[in-house]
Formats: C-alpha cells, sequence, structure tokens
C-alpha cells in the first residue's frame, strides 16, 4: 500500500497542521510511530505518513525524530511588511530563551529595534485566566476540572477521552485575551494593526488557525521562537543592557520606525509570566487539591485514570503536552530544563527587587495596566461548544462497522501481538485496522515470517499465528 493510497483513503477534510513532514529527509526509522499520543503515523514504502485526522500537533515527532523530517510550520518574518503596524505578543516563555542577563525592559526594546511598533505581554493574558478560573472554581462543577490553556490538551480530549470535555475551563487562551486587549486599546489607530503571537508550540500556530471554543481568532500570525531567537538576540547585544540590577522597570523608547508606544509595558506580571512552566498555573491560582502534570504520557497515564474512576480528590488539573511545560515547546531554542529554571529566577529576582523597594505586598500587586472588571471577563469565555472528534469511526453504516470491527479482532488474533512497530504502525491493533480500511496488508508484518513464527502468510487467516 502506497503513500498515495493512503493520501486518498483518507476520510477527514483535509485541514492546517503546523506539525509537517519533509519526505526528502524522512528514513522510515519507525522512531515517530511508537510516541505519537494519538497513533497518527504510518511508515510506508520506507517514508512516514501523517494522519491529518489524527493529529494534534503536540510535536512529540519532532522532538523524537533523529533526522529532522518533522518540522513546525509558522508564520515567516516577512509577513510583518504587509501591515502599518506591527504588534507583538511575547509569550511568557520567551524570556526564559535569553537567561537573566537581559531584562524584560531589554527585551521590550529590543523587539521595538527589530521593528514592532507595540509589545503586549501575554503574561497579562494569563493573570486574567487565572482571575476567570477562579470565579468558575468557586461554583459548582465536574470535578476535576481541566485547564484549557494547552491546545494540545484541548484536542486529545476531543479524540481521545471525549469524557472529560464537560471538565475543560471553557475560557480563552492567555495569548488571545491578550490579543484581543491589545487590538480595543489600539481601536481608534486607523492604520492597517496586525498581532504577531511569538510562540514556542506547534499547537498554538494551528489553534490561530482552527480555534477550539471560539470562531475566529484575534492574533494574524504567529511566529516561532526558532526564527525570531537570532534577530533578537542580535538586537539585544545591539544594545547596552537597560537595567541588569532594578528588576524589570525601565522605560521603553520608541520603535525604530518613529511610533511612539501606546501600549505600557507592564509590571507585577510574576503570576503570568509563571504560566510559562509546569506548576506555574498552579503557583498563581494558589486553591488546594491542584495537581500539575507536564508530558503527553503523563497526561494521557493521568486522564486514563481518571476516566478509570481513580482520581477522587483532585478538584484542578494544570496539563501541559511540552514536557517542563512551554518552555518544552518544539518550536523553542533553550534546553527546557535550563529555561525553566531561568523563568523561575526571572520571576525571583523581579519579587526580591519589588520587596527591596518598598514592602513584601508589591510583590502580590495586581498587574498595571489593570485587569478587566468582573462584568467584562464573561467576555473571555469560550463562546462554541467543544465536541469530540471521534477518529476511530470504521463506517457511517453501523452494520458495516460492526463487520469491520469483527474482521479487526479476527487479524489481531493473528498477529504476534508484541507491538514491534516493524510493519511501519505503531502497535498490532493498528495494523489490523489499517489492514480492514485497505491502508496495508497481511504481509507487512515482517514477524510473520520469523523462524520461531507456526504457521505462514498463506495459512494465517485459517490457523492464526502461536509464538
Amino acid at each position: 500500500m502506497n503513500n498515495k493510497t493512503l493520501q486518498n483513503q483518507e476520510n477527514n477534510i483535509r485541514t492546517f497542521h503546523s506539525v509537517q513532514l519533509d519526505a526528502d529527509l524522512c528514513v522510515g526509522c519507525t522512531t515517530c510511530i511508537k510516541f505519537c499520543p494519538t497513533k497518527a503515523i504510518r511508515v510506508r514504502d520506507g517514508k512516514a505518513k501523517i494522519f491529518e485526522d489524527r493529529c494534534i500537533d503536540c510535536g512529540e515527532c519532532i522532538r523524537r525524530c533523529p533526522k529532522g523530517a518533522k518540522k513546525a510550520i509558522s508564520d515567516p518574518l516577512f509577513i510583518l511588511d504587509g501591515y502599518d503596524l506591527k504588534v507583538a505578543l511575547p509569550a511568557p516563555s520567551l524570556y526564559a530563551q535569553f537567561g537573566t542577563r537581559y531584562s524584560q525592559s531589554d527585551i521590550f526594546a529590543a523587539l521595538h529595534h527589530m521593528g514592532f511598533d507595540e509589545v503586549f505581554d501575554v503574561a497579562w493574558g494569563a493573570i486574567v485566566a487565572t482571575e476567570i478560573t477562579r470565579s468558575i472554581l468557586a461554583k459548582p462543577g465536574p470535578a476535576p476540572r481541566i485547564s484549557s490553556a494547552c491546545p494540545v490538551i484541548v484536542r486529545l480530549i476531543q479524540q481521545r477521552f471525549p469524557s472529560l470535555i464537560p471538565n475543560l475551563m471553557p475560557i480563552l487562551p492567555p495569548s488571545e485575551i491578550a490579543a484581543r486587549e491589545a487590538r480595543k486599546r489600539l481601536s481608534e489607530i486607523s492604520r492597517k494593526i496586525g498581532i504577531f503571537f511569538l510562540s514556542p508550540c506547534t499547537a498554538k500556530v494551528t489553534a490561530v488557525r482552527m480555534p477550539l471554543g471560539y470562531s475566529q481568532s484575534s492574533i494574524d500570525a504567529v511566529i516561532s521562537f526558532s526564527d525570531i531567537f537570532l534577530p533578537l538576540k542580535r538586537a539585544l547585544e545591539e544594545r547596552k543592557p537597560l537595567s541588569p540590577k532594578k528588576g524589570f522597570k525601565s522605560s521603553v523608547p520608541q520603535a525604530s520606525s518613529g511610533h511612539s508606544p501606546i501600549l505600557p509595558m507592564m509590571d507585577n506580571l510574576e503570576p503570568g509570566m509563571g504560566w510559562a512552566r509546569s506548576d506555574g498555573e498552579l503557583d498563581a491560582l494558589r486553591i488546594p487539591d491542584s495537581v500539575s502534570v507536564d508530558g503527553i504520557s503523563n497526561v494521557i497515564d493521568l486522564f486514563e485514570a481518571i476516566e478509570n474512576g481513580n482520581i477522587e480528590s483532585i478538584q484542578y488539573i494544570e496539563a501541559l503536552a511540552c514536557p517542563g511545560g512551554c518552555v518544552g515547546g518544539p518550536m523553542a531554542v533553550e534546553n527546557p530544563h535550563i529555561a525553566r529554571s531561568n523563568m523561575r529566577q526571572r520571576c525571583q529576582k523581579d519579587n526580591l527587587a519589588a520587596e527591596a523597594s518598598s514592602s513584601p505586598m508589591k510583590a502580590i500587586k495586581p498587574p498595571s495596566p489593570k485587569l478587566p472588571e468582573q462584568e467584562e471577563l464573561p467576555s473571555y469565555i469560550w463562546t462554541e461548544q467543544v465536541s469530540p472528534k471521534p477518529v476511530l469511526v470504521l463506517d457511517a453504516d453501523l452494520s458495516k462497522a460492526l463487520e469491520m470491527a469483527e474482521k479487526i479482532d479476527t487479524i489481531h488474533a493473528q498477529l504476534p501481538g508484541i507491538d514491534c512497530g516493524a510493519c511501519g504502525a505503531p502497535d498490532c491493533d493498528c495494523l489490523a485496522e489499517d489492514i480492514v480500511r485497505g491502508f496495508a496488508s497481511i504481509e507487512d508484518c515482517r514477524l510473520l515470517e520469523h523462524p520461531y513464527s507456526k504457521g505462514t502468510k498463506e495459512n494465517i487467516h485459517s490457523e492464526g499465528l502461536s509464538t
């Protein structure tokens, strides 16, 4: 079965995905198929193939591919040229890419130096999301509640754990909250405004194109850390650090275009900045009976335990697909462990500066500019229902689906059952399904020719296989 047949047999409308395959670099090693959390990858004719209807853009295959054949697609920097006024939305994890040498002011100034006219911190949106979360948790609802800030988690639940959809917090992502606020504050400007999210996350590139819980994003493009890192680093090195010993509170100069920024640089953003790493959302919420889990396989283990009724005491879950949180995103540059440490040090450094300047209470002072009023918070709630997205529907006709399911069970019973992946499918279950769907054949199982196997491919359907 070749890739063209697989392409033609896919039963879903083609949609945008940030995670893409470079077939020229793929050597068909099957490493990726073993780590894909939704079993969305097959290897056929020596090349990997991503099933678009199953991919959730987690980027796990990007981390695992030894040849760099899986790539993240984001918007190019030259897209800025199509807008009159350019607004950068730096994700909190951007600051973790540069250690603690450069302050928030330095990075703001460098972004202006690069050509951004305005900068608005996504950390502000994270603080707003924190306040909305608190208000929702104060009311009765399904337990445990699950953070929806990570789009991979939402898509994973849609596909593999649909019973947990009611547990998701129906809150817009912090980047979207920040984008809407920035656009509102610039609404009186008649020029063409472009809002650009600077992100380490492949799934957030997809989420801007295909939002979950709302119909259209206020973000115009997503620029990856990997694309912006070197230009931003050069801009930082061309300037002397503005405030190396005084926290993050310095004035920001005009943009290189001569535009005087309207959006202010904010302070007291530590609770939102912490969202860049695992445990950061929980540190901001400060609620009992909560747990943080990062890494897609760990998330799946926890969700399976919830579905099996083994989790009762937990009220809230901060679930992050990337190891270490957003600092471990597939489009990040810095090592995730170092980046996580950098972010912790940044927050501690600014807290100490605030405490030294006045009183300890300044460290938890609300961010400036102020948060939305309570009556405004509902505008940041989902406006559309997030529905299950089953991908294992064998056929719309129930009788045909049952017939196919019986065939899958029969074929699976005849396969070795050791899930080696040598056939190009992640396990024997998937190979049996692929055979019935017409994506593969029994000959793809290489172990059926192994000397220890009883029977041959000619009699396997009648005699089965024992090992």
